[in-house]
């Protein structure tokens, strides 16, 4: 595209002079302040740039408005793949009418060929800056926001869109007359950025070692390496959880020196609870809870949409504690959360009731009363129950005895002496049982040797499966994979060669 430097007009590249007043035109690759684009929309400054695009403030001539645009970058502009996604996600994204969500008012394309998307301008502060500034936030600021968010999200799920990129930059805030309201950015992009890696190296996102997204706030399907229509919403609101769990307490529930170990703390390591971590900040535990719920590594344990996060965060808000296996209850002895089970207990069984006509017990009587009547007792049995009763408990406890003399007597004849193992191969030698293996640690070597092997880094993966082995030596998976990556090295040095 070039500008006249004198009338600002902007003109395709195929032209050299002004036609309105023969002023020699400049490349304008980026738009400078004052340029008009399209004759509608005036260039009031540069609000944003990246290696997608870049984002202008605009002024909508006609309207006399402030408006957002979003130019796709004139390298890529001959990407097709990347030029037919940005189209694509500016018609869905147009259907995304929520409060919540930055609106899509129009899709068109500048004079040099660059399509542009213009949204609604948001004058307002990016949560990344309202938590540095002040952070960690009150408990009700940050249900209000999760909340909106949420809504947000619900909408375009519902839609078949997946944000992929849900983080403090791309929340914003603003003051409305209703008081603060929540705008999600960037609908669309990191779908966006995954279609130009795969269509520039002709390879998969995992394959080329990349990932799209941003790893502090990455689900664990995305560290697995998982895209397109292998996610869904459950991915964003993991993001949501991370952005919740940082508001409450001012920090990231991982911490790492690496992309790659912080990808792994995504998939294995469990955050600590955020109770343990600000315990001075007397946040309520059913909101703690909560926040807890949504970094679960399996997306069926958090909640199943926007809409059901909406309503544990209102049930949290009053007390109630989220349904979900990730509630922690503290350990008398240590003080330390320890996961247990969000399940309440059943309630206490009533007592049976002997039927007096049979001397058997009514299983029927264990159903639990209702609460206005009284609670049930036991009642005399007759003379016949009695001995009836005495008759079942005499073979019973014979028949019992029998059972346990004959298991302790055959596992005297084949049970080895404590403290010593038996080898598989069935001789005589004996020797000290090996210690357990941990699976944490095996699924770990697992999970390090498989992200090396897609990614090329056969050596890696060798070590990584070998070091595996040391400790789980018959562990099937590790001998296959090892096999595999060895055979995978073997043929790339072949075609070095």
């Amino acid at each position: 595209m070039k500008t006249c430097p004198k009338c600002l007009a902007t003109y395709q590249a195929g032209y050299a002079v002004c036609p309105q007043d023969g002023s020699v035109l400049r490349d304008a690759a980026i738009w400078s302040e004052g340029s008009v684009i399209r004759g509608k929309y005036r260039i009031l400054g540069t609000l944003g740039r990246g290696g997608m695009g870049t984002v202008y403030k605009a002024l909508h001539l006609a309207f006399d408005e402030l408006r957002a645009i979003k130019v796709i970058a004139p390298e890529i502009l001959h990407d097709e793949v990347i030029v037919r996604r940005f189209r694509q996600e500016a018609v869905i994204t147009r259907k995304l009418q929520h409060p919540n969500a930055v609106r899509v008012e129009d899709i068109d394309e500048a004079e040099d060929g660059r399509p542009f998307i213009v949204m609604e301008f948001i004058q307002g502060k990016s949560l990344k800056k309202v938590i540095q500034e002040e952070g960690p936030l009150p408990v009700s600021r940050v249900c209000s926001i999760v909340k909106q968010v949420a809504a947000a999200l619900d909408a375009a799920h519902s839609l078949g869109m997946v944000h992929r990129d849900i983080k403090p930059e791309n929340i914003a805030l603003i003051e409305s007359p209703d008081g603060e309201r929540v705008k999600v950015l960037d609908f669309g992009i990191a779908k966006m950025k995954e279609s130009s890696v795969e269509a520039t190296s002709g390879k998969t996102l995992t394959a080329v070692g990349m990932v799209v997204g941003t790893v502090q706030y990455m689900s664990p399907e995305q560290a697995m390496g998982k895209r397109g229509d292998e996610l869904d919403g459950r991915s964003d609101l993991y993001s949501l959880g991370i952005v919740m769990y940082e508001m409450l307490t001012a920090s990231l529930p991982f911490k790492a020196q690496t992309t790659m170990a912080m990808l792994l703390a995504h998939l294995q390591e469990p955050p600590n609870h955020i109770l343990t971590v600000r315990p001075d900040l007397q946040i309520p535990e059913p909101i703690a809870d909560l926040a807890m719920r949504l970094l679960e590594k399996d997306p069926e344990r958090r909640p199943a949409n926007g809409r059901a996060l909406i309503e544990e965060v209102e049930a949290a808000e009053k007390g109630i504690a989220p349904m979900s296996p990730a509630r922690v209850d503290r350990d008398e002895e240590s003080g330390i959360l320890n996961p247990t089970t969000h399940a309440a207990a059943p309630a206490p069984l009533p007592p049976p009731v002997w039927k007096p006509e049979s001397g058997i017990l009514n299983p029927a009587s264990r159903v639990p009363a209702p609460a206005s009547m009284p609670t049930p007792t036991l009642q005399i049995p007759s003379r016949w129950g009695i001995w009836v009763g005495i008759a079942i408990l005499i073979v019973g406890l014979a028949g019992g005895g029998w059972y346990i003399w004959s298991r302790h007597s055959s596992s005297l004849r084949t049970r080895p002496p404590a403290g010593f193992g038996v080898p598989s191969s069935g001789a005589n030698t004996q020797g000290p049982a090996a210690p357990p293996v941990d699976p944490k640690k095996i699924k770990g070597a697992i999970t390090l040797g498989d992200f090396y092997l897609k990614n090329g880094n056969y050596a890696d993966a060798i070590k990584a499966y070998q070091d595996g082995l040391i400790l789980d030596p018959s562990n099937p998976d590790l001998l296959d994979k090892l096999q595999r990556a060895r055979k995978a090295g073997a043929v790339e040095q072949k075609v070095l060669q």
